[in-house]
């Protein structure tokens, strides 16, 4: 059964709703990302907080990092763990026949969607100066784990797009607009 009164449920990266939570120097505004969430309630949707495996590992007092940094075996094991929870919590939904999608933050070395951070060259305490922050294709950490712990169970392809607002590229209208498509497209397509 379908929940009331809701089109769906939102689980959004912690840091959206915190950002606060944010390395040093990561957060774009105090508290929660507004744009994101002002648009899923202007649309009714319900959200949930995904957890923030970076701050549940390495602590609020921690440096910004890249995804060749993170990618230990005891970080993807607990970014693994968490995202079991959040399977957990999306099959729950997808059984009552609510539509799910997920939101994650481009750039981020475990919430990255469709962008992540890499940099081989990258080590220790960052000390790269100005030097841009090295963004390529792919997911983050905790975003793969979540999309394998989500095929294991036999529940494919939750629609899934990341908030963009730490990206050079950023266009806040581009956003709204993506992000309403994901929203407005329960067949994913």
């Amino acid at each position: 059964m379908a929940e009331p009164n809701s089109p769906g449920v939102a689980f959004v990266a912690h840091c959206m709703l915190n950002q606060n939570s944010k390395c040093d120097g990561g957060a774009r505004c105090p508290g929660i990302y507004s744009p994101l969430v002002d648009l899923l309630r202007e649309r009714g949707w319900r959200i949930e907080q995904m957890p923030c495996p970076e701050h549940s590992f390495l602590g609020l007092n921690r440096f910004w990092l890249v995804k060749d940094q993170a990618d230990t075996l005891a970080f993807r094991r607990h970014c693994r763990r968490q995202a079991k929870v959040v399977a957990g919590a999306i099959a729950v939904h997808l059984e009552r026949g609510t539509d799910v999608v997920v939101i994650g933050v481009e750039g981020s070395p475990s919430m990255g969607v469709r962008v992540t951070s890499s940099s081989a060259e990258w080590g220790g305490r960052p000390d790269k100066g100005d030097d841009e922050y090295p963004l390529v294709p792919g997911r983050g950490i905790f975003s793969e784990e979540l999309v394998a712990e989500l095929a294991e169970r036999g529940l494919g392809d939750v629609r899934a797009s990341g908030i963009e607002h730490q990206l050079p590229t950023y266009d806040q209208a581009a956003e709204r607009r993506q992000i309403s498509n994901l929203l407005e497209q329960p067949d994913g397509r």
